[in-house]
């Protein structure tokens, strides 16, 4: 969908756009917020002249690596892994796994975040903490496989660092996406990445140079934030959503709810989503160690 972008005052200096439904596009004086702003996904990735990917420098991993692990992390436990990912035969597999997407194995970079409680279970090994004395000193467990608790909080700390990578890409230039579909095909990916029992693969970036700019598009927001307590959705609601939906999605929409059908086709009765859910399955039962 075409933006139609007018100026509008924002204040404190900065000049922002805004699209047909009002929503800001362009500059606001922040550098931090036009980043978020701008940002969109980047699915091509440019070229140079042997027709590789353009590579990212050795400074611009290092930075965005960094980015990533100043991520606020619960107790600063550091409760994820990122594997990095750059050889060609590695991407095409990926790729393949990753619910047959080319634009991974054309990507220069890809950054996997894996939820991982595997070393900390080494480092109590290591330090003694399963060992008998210290179980009868301390009256602690003799040891206990992570459990749903713990992975709710060291996903927070993987998604939280893979955003801060996103940001950081962006500063530096570089264009990202989000791989979801990492999770699928689970015991093949373990196989790939050597993952022991008490990881998951919770997120995947690809990352490089855009082959071209990449518009911003907004995103819905009806029905998006609620004070103080949840509220379900009334009919109003609802149709105030379908038709933003449309709106942005679906600009020639012969019916209304075009959008949402979408969704439910492509997406929620997906032989794809029927994959991943099968596989999280899988992940779960490797992240309890059984």
């Amino acid at each position: 969908m075409s933006e139609q972008v007018c100026k509008a005052d924002m204040g404190g200096g900065g000049a922002a756009g805004v699209d047909m439904y009002g929503y800001p596009v362009e500059t606001t004086g922040n550098a931090v917020l036009d980043i978020l702003e701008h940002r969109s996904s980047t699915r091509a990735f440019a070229r140079d002249d042997d027709d590789h990917p353009v590579a990212v420098t050795d400074e611009q991993r290092a930075a965005i690596l960094h980015a990533a692990s100043r991520a606020p992390s619960a107790g600063a436990m550091m409760m994820y892994s990122i594997v990095s990912i750059r050889e060609q035969a590695t991407l095409d597999r990926l790729a393949d796994l990753c619910d047959h997407q080319p634009m991974i194995a054309k990507a220069p970079w890809a950054l996997i975040f894996v939820v991982d409680y595997a070393k900390w279970i080494d480092l109590f090994e290591h330090v003694g903490c399963f060992e008998p004395e210290f179980v009868e000193r301390t009256g602690k467990a003799s040891r206990r496989a992570p459990g749903l608790g713990d992975f709710a909080i060291a996903a927070q700390d993987a998604v939280i660092a893979a955003q801060n990578a996103v940001v950081a890409a962006e500063a530096l230039g570089l264009g990202s996406c989000y791989i979801g579909d990492i999770v699928e095909n689970a015991e093949e990916v373990a196989e790939l990445l050597d993952l022991p029992p008490y990881t998951m693969p919770l997120s995947m970036l690809i990352i490089g140079t855009p082959r071209k700019e990449r518009p911003a598009i907004a995103h819905p927001v009806v029905n998006l934030v609620h004070e103080e307590r949840y509220r379900r959705a009334d009919t109003a609601t609802m149709d105030a959503q379908v038709a933003e939906m449309d709106a942005m999605f679906r600009p020639h929409a012969r019916e209304v709810g075009e959008r949402v059908v979408d969704i439910y086709t492509r997406k929620h009765t997906s032989p794809f989503m029927a994959e991943m859910s099968r596989s999280m399955e899988w992940w779960f039962k490797n992240w309890l160690g059984k």
